[in-house]
C-alpha cells in the first residue's frame, strides 16, 4: 500500500478535523499520566451539590465489664460542597486545517492541552485553599491550620484533647527544623485523645525551595562528612502553584491514601456532550467565520477537610 503525503492526511471537512479532535482527547484521558501533587484529591461526583460525611472513625478495645459489649457511636458530621463550572476551548480556520501542516498539528495538539489545563486549575485552586488562613475546617470547625483542633469535636475542647497541624514561628527547612516539626506532628490525636500514628514523609514546597530541600533529603553526608539522619525519609514534592516563598509543608501521603484527606476536588459531569462541545461547517459560528471550535467545559467544587495529615510550617 502506498503511504499518505503528509497533505493528503490533512482533514478534508470539518466534521473530520472535529472527529480527529475528539480521537486524541479520548485517547489523552485513557492514557496513564503522571500524577501531579494535586491529582490525588480529585473525586468524580454524580450532583453538582454533594453532602459528603467527615469521621475518623478510630476505634479503641476496653475492658468488658458485666458481660456488656461496648458500641461505639458513628457520630458523623458532614460538609456540603458546590461545583462551579468552567470552560477553556481552541477555534481554527477550517481552510488551514486543510491546507496547511503546522496549523493541522497545532489541532492536534490540542487535546492533551486541555487535559493539562484541567490539571493545572485543580492544583492551583487546591493551592489557593492552603494558602487561605481564614479557611476552617468540617472537621472541628476551627481554622485549617491552627494549634488548638479538638481530638473529638464531638467532645469537650479541653487541652488534654487537642492538638496542632501549625508551626507560626518562622523556620527554614533545615535538617534540625524537619526533624522538630516531624515530632511535632506526630502528637496529633484520634478520637479517643490517642496518637492517631501520623508519619510524614513528603515535604511539599513552593518552586523557590524545592530544589535546595530536594538535594538535602538526598544527601548522605553532609556539613563536614556527617551522616545526614533525615536521608531517603522524605519526598521532596515540587508545589509550584504556592505562591509563598517561604512556607512549606510535612504531609502523610499513606494516611492520605487511607481515607484522611486534607483535601477535595470534586468534579462533576452531568453528560458527555456537554463536556466537550463543538461548533462544526453547520454552525452559525462556521457560516460567520469560516472557523470551527471545540470547547470543553468542566465542573469543580473545592474544599480544605481533614487537617490531621498536613502541617503547615511557616518559613523563612
Amino acid at each position: 500500500m502506498a503511504s499518505l503525503f503528509t497533505v493528503q492526511q490533512l482533514p478534508k471537512t470539518s466534521q473530520e478535523a472535529i472527529r480527529e479532535f475528539n480521537e486524541r482527547y479520548l485517547a489523552v484521558i485513557s492514557a496513564a499520566q503522571p500524577l501531579g501533587w494535586a491529582d490525588r484529591f480529585i473525586l468524580g461526583v454524580d450532583s453538582p451539590y454533594v453532602t459528603f460525611p467527615i469521621a475518623l472513625m478510630s476505634t479503641k478495645f476496653q475492658e468488658t465489664k458485666e458481660q456488656t459489649s461496648r458500641f461505639k457511636t458513628m457520630a458523623e458530621k458532614e460538609f456540603d460542597l458546590k461545583v462551579v463550572e468552567f470552560d477553556a476551548g481552541y477555534e481554527a480556520k477550517m481552510l488551514d486545517l486543510a491546507t496547511k501542516t503546522f496549523a493541522y498539528r497545532n489541532w492536534t495538539l490540542a487535546p492533551s492541552r486541555l487535559d493539562i489545563a484541567k490539571r493545572r486549575h485543580v492544583a492551583k485552586q487546591l493551592a489557593t485553599l492552603l494558602e487561605d488562613t481564614a479557611q476552617t475546617s468540617p472537621w472541628d470547625g476551627e481554622l485549617f491550620f491552627d494549634t488548638d483542633h479538638k481530638a473529638n469535636p464531638k467532645g469537650a475542647a479541653v487541652a488534654a484533647n487537642q492538638w496542632s497541624n501549625l508551626q507560626s514561628v518562622a523556620a527554614a527547612p533545615t535538617v534540625a527544623n524537619i526533624q522538630i516539626e516531624a515530632t511535632a506532628m506526630r502528637g496529633v490525636k484520634d478520637e479517643n485523645g490517642d496518637k492517631l500514628g501520623v508519619e510524614p514523609d513528603e515535604i511539599w514546597l513552593p518552586t523557590e525551595k524545592f530544589q535546595g530541600v530536594s538535594d538535602l533529603l538526598n544527601q548522605n553526608l553532609i556539613n563536614n562528612g556527617e551522616t545526614n539522619p533525615i536521608y531517603g525519609k522524605y519526598k521532596a514534592v515540587h508545589v509550584p502553584d504556592l505562591t509563598d516563598v517561604n512556607d512549606w509543608y510535612l504531609v502523610d501521603s499513606k494516611l492520605i491514601t487511607a481515607g484522611v484527606d486534607p483535601m477535595v476536588a470534586a468534579e462533576y459531569l452531568p453528560a458527555a456532550d456537554l463536556g466537550l462541545r463543538s461548533w462544526d461547517e453547520s454552525s452559525d459560528f462556521f457560516k460567520d467565520t469560516g472557523k470551527i471550535k471545540i470547547s470543553q467545559h468542566i465542573w469543580t467544587g473545592f474544599k480544605l477537610v481533614f487537617p490531621h495529615a498536613i502541617r503547615k510550617v511557616v518559613g523563612a
